[in-house]
């Protein structure tokens, strides 16, 4: 069995939102098809990262003792490589939401738009396709996934996508570049821009900072500025991987894992 920590990465890690656990494993539609914890085939491979070495993490936290306590902390904690379009459909939802909020939101929109596929007696759902959206009136959207203003940017990246825009081309730019390119696609900032890199496109020198990474940056590192300028300091600290390192990070600082400086982040 792969070295994962099924239910942090899957279910509490926030950065998929559509897996369920059923009977002895965790099961939900990837890229058509249903993808189980279990299967070790080359596309379940790739998703669930198994050719990285994830204790090299500790040699890029080297200088800094809080982050290899925070990964330390997580053992077990993968980043997946979703495809880029429902990476990029779960993070437009996650705008100013929490986590349960966004896996109502995800769970609504697959199951009001998305393929069914029937397993072990239950129905999953995959997401629904850039056409599809695509052909939506925001009104409709609204009214059916009750997503509010995200709806419009649903409709709007979904349409462009589906005009060519090259998402699946995102993993070979260069990340600064690729960013760019993501903020041209309605609702997408600089932090559903980062998500998108690091869980949908491969770019783990991406680093997302929202209110928990600006603050633990902050308190357990000193380091304060824009989010752009925390990205690069973070990727100066941290390296090539520091979108790894964020993972833990973050949910170190979320769920109160470790303290530093006589605080629990």
């Amino acid at each position: 069995m792969r070295e994962m920590n099924l239910r942090l990465t899957l279910m509490d890690s926030a950065q998929a939102f559509h897996w369920r656990k059923i009977g002895g494993v965790f099961a939900a539609v990837v890229d058509g098809r249903v993808l189980t914890s279990a299967d070790e085939d080359a596309f379940a491979r790739a998703y669930f990262d198994d050719a990285r070495d994830y204790s090299r993490l500790m040699e890029d936290c080297a200088s800094y003792p809080v982050a290899a306590r925070a990964v330390q902390a997580t053992p077990g904690l993968r980043v997946l490589n979703q495809p880029p379009w429902e990476a990029l459909l779960q993070f437009i939802l996650s705008a100013n939401n929490n986590v349960a909020r966004i896996r109502a939101l995800v769970t609504a929109l697959n199951e009001t738009y998305g393929e069914a596929h029937a397993f072990q007696g239950e129905t999953l759902h995959g997401f629904p396709k850039p056409e599809v959206l695509a052909n939506l009136t925001e009104a409709e959207l609204r009214a059916r996934v009750t997503c509010g203003y995200r709806a419009a940017y649903l409709i709007g990246t979904a349409r462009m996508v589906a005009d060519g825009f090259p998402l699946n081309a995102l993993s070979a730019m260069p990340i600064e570049r690729a960013r760019e390119e993501l903020m041209r696609l309605p609702g997408v900032g600089p932090k559903v821009a980062d998500c998108a890199l690091l869980f949908g496109c491969r770019h783990a020198d991406a680093f997302p900072v929202d209110v928990w990474v600006k603050r633990l940056m902050a308190d357990w590192f000193g380091v304060t500025g824009s989010p752009a300028f925390l990205a690069r300091e973070a990727r100066r600290m941290f390296g090539e991987r520091c979108g790894l390192v964020q993972q833990s990070l973050f949910h170190a600082a979320r769920v109160g894992l470790i303290e530093t400086g006589g605080k629990t982040a």
